[in-house]
């Protein structure tokens, strides 16, 4: 079996990162060990030496009809690919890259995608359009679900962040404050009070800033190390993906905005406290009753954000542990749904 997996994979992101090798773990497990695999990715030299896979760059326009030839299927996902918040141009290239591959006669799955914001009209009917082509539609949120069904696309299903059924993830026994944060709109406003925040926490928990992509965050981490007493900066660009994710997973709480750092931490059974500039980073921590102390680039209240951190300090509550191992249960959905529609697997 040959598959070709789509994605926001070879930019330094350690969301996406995971996510990959959270798919590759769940695919093989289902369609057998000499399942082949190759990474459209944004830097295909990177994705080869981090995950040992082969990749061809998302630049590549002869490289990608090679690819659609090689492959017995596509896999579309997971993270945010129809989307236009950050940019009209990830919709044209992920719903252009999933209508030719159909063009091809090769089936495409999209694997536990969130769906939207779409703003635009243009990107509404293009993502309409993949969506309605695809074999199946699986995606990780109930907004999405009901964006799937409304651009056509009947038959999704909703399942889970495949994160949350990664077997490599290898929670730790840490005592520190994870915080993963990105820049975003009003930082001028919302930075000073969440340094504020961080600097009382921080006479009472260490503090260590995991940049979560890192070329975006590195600045904003460093930036708040510089004032904080005693913290630390993990240096995932130098040290690999994984060393953003081990942070995570190994802390005794996380102040988070990248929905990934979420979750991992909801993952390896570590409480989270969210700053949302999303409605994917709302809708994760409202499925696992985690709070959301502030939607940026709105207000950030100084107790609201203080009480949310100390009482995640204090451990995980069994609500939010049950919704977790609920949500785990259905990550592995979608690998059985393909192998089952390709008509492989060791069942």
């Amino acid at each position: 079996m040959r598959l070709l997996l789509l994605g926001y994979f070879g930019f330094g992101n350690a969301g996406d990162e995971a996510l990959l090798a959270a798919e590759v773990e769940a695919l093989r497990s289902v369609l057998g060990p000499s399942t082949e695999f190759l990474v459209v990715s944004g830097d295909p030299a990177y994705t080869q030496a981090t995950h040992d896979l082969p990749a061809v760059s998302r630049t590549d326009v002869k490289g990608l009809v090679r690819a659609l030839a090689w492959c017995d299927g596509v896999i579309a996902g997971g993270g945010s690919l129809l989307q236009d918040v950050t940019s009209a141009r990830p919709v044209a290239f992920y719903a252009g890259t999933m209508l030719a591959a159909r063009l091809a006669g090769k089936p495409v799955f999209v694997y536990a995608q969130g769906l939207g914001p779409l703003r635009r009209r243009i990107n509404r009917r293009l993502a309409g359009m993949a969506l309605r082509s695809s074999t199946y539609v699986a995606v990780r949120d109930a907004q999405s679900l009901a964006l799937a069904h409304d651009l056509g696309a009947r038959g999704a299903e909703l399942t889970a962040d495949p994160v949350l059924g990664w077997g490599a993830l290898a929670p730790g026994d840490g005592d520190r404050l994870a915080v993963a944060l990105r820049p975003w709109d009003g930082l001028a406003e919302w930075l000073p009070v969440v340094r504020a925040v961080l600097s009382e926490m921080a006479r009472e928990v260490e503090v260590v800033l995991v940049p979560f992509h890192a070329g975006q965050d590195v600045g904003l981490a460093r930036e708040l190390a510089s004032v904080l007493p005693n913290a630390t900066v993990v240096d995932s660009r130098r040290a690999g993906y994984r060393a953003a994710i081990d942070a995570v997973a190994s802390a005794r709480a996380v102040l988070g905005m990248r929905l990934h750092a979420l979750v991992v931490a909801a993952a390896a059974g570590r409480p989270f406290v969210a700053l949302s500039y999303d409605p994917k980073v709302s809708a994760f921590a409202t499925s696992v009753g985690a709070p959301v102390a502030a939607t940026l680039p709105g207000p950030v209240d100084v107790e609201t954000l203080v009480t949310s951190l100390r009482k995640a300090l204090q451990g995980p509550d069994q609500y939010y542990l049950e919704q977790v191992e609920r949500l785990r249960a259905t990550a592995r959905r979608p690998a059985r749904e393909v192998a089952e529609r390709l008509g492989g697997g060791d069942g």
